[in-house]
């Protein structure tokens, strides 16, 4: 059986978490608000109260190349997503269904590479990439950030 808490404890817990959800949340909200600013006014320093302008927004529209680089996301998110999903979850079948004395000291060392410092496999991945021809082209990109993922993907489909 739970232990009464008094009403007192929970309206300060309730208090509690609504200031930090609000302090999380503050950077959001001014970025919001500094959306809806002239340009002077966003420079001008620390103001809450927008002037309600879609300038800004009218900027970024009347931009020509604006869809290219939405586009080159939508393709890098997706793209590497499934390929990530294509590859993991053969592998994570065979470990989860397949299990052996090692499944357990693979998928932990699957997951220490996570940990690795980027800098350590830049050089050969930069040299990998040049004798390709992946340099600069969304496919090479695309299995980068499959590369970097599949150990999470691995672990979770498991």
């Amino acid at each position: 059986m739970a232990r009464a808490v008094p009403t007192r404890t929970k309206i300060g817990f309730t208090v509690a978490a609504w200031v930090v959800a609000l302090l999380i949340f503050f950077p959001i909200l001014y970025t919001v608000i500094t959306s809806l600013k002239t340009e002077p006014e966003a420079i001008a320093g620390f103001n809450l109260i927008p002037s309600f302008t879609l300038e800004s927004y009218q900027a970024v529209q009347t931009q020509n190349d604006y869809f290219k680089p939405f586009l080159n996301s939508v393709i890098l998110a997706v793209g590497s997503t499934l390929l990530g999903l294509i590859v993991a979850i053969p592998a994570a079948w065979a470990m989860a269904f397949s299990p052996t004395r090692r499944t357990k000291d693979l998928l932990m060392w699957m997951l220490s590479t996570k940990m690795m410092p980027a800098a350590a496999v830049l050089v050969p991945i930069y040299l990998i990439f040049l004798r390709t021809g992946l340099m600069d082209t969304r496919f090479g990109l695309t299995i980068m950030l499959m590369l970097i993922n599949l150990p999470i993907i691995v672990w979770m489909l498991y």
